[in-house]
């Protein structure tokens, strides 16, 4: 038992080019599976409080990805991942966004979180906010800091930039209080950037 507040099922992810005929199949496969987890995880008679979402697919094809929506939503699950192929770029993503999350406030839908999976660069995470994503999960901001971009409430730092190195004294966020911006300065994580300590990377992910 991991203890995952939320779980989410097995499913397939399959590249945005692929050809219909291959993402309905896949759609199809999915579902099975999805469905054969949900069924699983309700038979637990264990008392336990985790969610289990279920993952809209069908890339950017209308018909197939409103066909997801429609078939999964009909069945009990805590809440809706929207996954996937999300399309080719923030565009088609944005595109996709404006044309199914409508779909989501009708026959009694609103009530289940909508969870965007795998999305989290600053524009991509507005424009779902906007379009009423309520939350979502990527490991963008790590990826972003293991190559020394950290993401701040002022926007992005460029550790590595070498106006960073006599920063001392100078919090990483004054609005952040995590293990790294509560001990450690700029002119620090800067250092340890610049000399390959593996400490850089672990603080700049906090």
């Amino acid at each position: 038992d991991i203890g995952a507040d939320i779980i989410i099922p097995l499913d397939e992810l399959p590249p945005h080019h692929i050809d219909r005929d291959s993402l309905a199949a896949s759609v199809e496969r999915s579902h099975r599976w999805e469905a054969r987890s949900l069924m699983e995880h309700l038979k637990d008679s264990r008392e336990r409080k985790q969610a289990i979402f279920s993952v809209i697919h069908g890339g950017t094809d209308v018909e197939l990805r409103t066909k997801s929506l429609e078939y999964l939503t009909s069945l009990p699950w805590d809440g809706y991942a929207i996954g996937g192929s999300l399309g080719n770029g923030r565009d088609e993503l944005k595109q996709l966004l404006w044309w199914m999350m409508p779909l989501f406030n009708e026959n009694g839908r609103r009530d289940k979180c909508r969870h965007l999976l795998g999305i989290a660069d600053l524009e991509s995470v507005k424009n779902a906010v906007i379009h009423g994503v309520d939350s979502m999960d990527s490991s963008y901001p790590t990826k972003l800091a293991r190559h020394g971009t950290l993401m701040t409430k002022e926007g992005l730092i460029r550790i590595k930039r070498g106006k960073h190195a006599k920063s001392y004294g100078i919090k990483i966020d004054e609005g952040c209080e995590c293990l790294t911006c509560a001990h450690y300065d700029r002119a620090y994580l800067c250092h340890l950037f610049k000399a390959n300590e593996l400490l850089g990377l672990e603080l700049a992910t906090q």
